[in-house]
């Protein structure tokens, strides 16, 4: 096999981050994405994935919270002669709740006949109904319109919208800068607000960075990846990179989270202490 054709097939399993996982190629992969099973690479992969008989930790929308679920009995197709035995004919996938045989996904694929394309035709719950209820825990801290923001986005990517649904995490990500934007200039006297409004993100995030989350300070790149994205790639290559950037602005939103619960718990423990302290000093003057 020649040397361009192998590294064709590298790419083509290695970038493609719905192939990393059952999980990802069964749950989170929206419908209608396709995969060419000429090339050996993928033919093997997808192979893989659609014979996998373990279980994968995923989040149950009936039972709100995660869960494992286990696969379904599934075909055993012989690798060799896979694909004419799949041949227009519709797969169906199911995985269950261990909680809850009740509880179950299904994902659909259909090759048709000559095509050698395999593509999800259809899954339900959908991806978004499986997606959206995980992103919950959020509305808080995002607050109601960012909120909704948030879940446009993941909406949209569900159903094979890649661009739209940068857009709407990078006014998700711009938001989460510009919150703090106000803080900074009203506790920092010395604080450069005109150099603010004319700069550019990043440069926006180092002025404002003691305010902000570590890890978004760390990880400003995945702005220019939004924009990037927003810009200059395509369709199938946003929807290539969504799970990258939706888990990036989610762990932020976890910092921020965890740094909130922090400092309810340390303020409601000063109050706690000097209320014992306050009774134990008007006890001991009583004596």
């Amino acid at each position: 096999m020649a040397m361009a054709e192998l590294n064709r097939q590298k790419i083509s399993t290695s970038v493609d981050s719905y192939l990393e996982s059952p999980k990802t190629f069964h749950l989170e992969m929206p419908p209608y994405r396709s995969y060419d099973l000429l090339i050996g690479s993928v033919k093997e992969k997808i192979y893989e994935l659609m014979t996998f008989s373990g279980t994968i930790d995923a989040y149950c929308i009936w039972c709100k919270k995660e869960s494992v679920f286990k696969s379904s009995p599934t075909n055993r197709w012989v690798l060799g002669q896979w694909l004419r035995q799949i041949e227009n004919d519709l797969q169906e996938l199911g995985w269950y709740c261990a909680h809850n045989n009740d509880h179950h996904y299904r994902s659909y694929y259909f090759t048709a006949k000559d095509s050698n394309i395999l593509e999800k035709v259809g899954q339900f719950p959908s991806v978004a109904d499986f997606q959206i209820p995980q992103a919950e825990k959020y509305r808080k801290i995002l607050g109601e319109e960012q909120y909704k923001e948030f879940t446009r986005g993941i909406g949209i990517a569900a159903h094979g919208v890649g661009i739209g649904s940068f857009v709407y995490l990078r006014r998700v990500f711009e938001n989460l800068i510009e919150e703090v934007h106000g803080k900074a200039s009203a506790e920092n006297a010395g604080f450069q607000n005109e150099k603010y409004l004319n700069s550019k993100t990043d440069e926006k995030i180092k002025m404002v960075k003691d305010y902000l989350p570590e890890f978004l300070v760390e990880n400003r790149s995945l702005y220019a990846i939004l924009s990037k994205g927003i810009h200059d790639l395509s369709e199938e290559e946003c929807l290539q990179y969504f799970e990258t950037v939706k888990i990036g602005i989610e762990q932020i939103l976890d910092e921020k989270i965890i740094k909130k619960e922090k400092a309810e718990k340390a303020a409601k423990a000063r109050e706690a202490i000097q209320k014992a302290h306050g009774n134990i000093a008007n006890t001991q003057n009583e004596n």
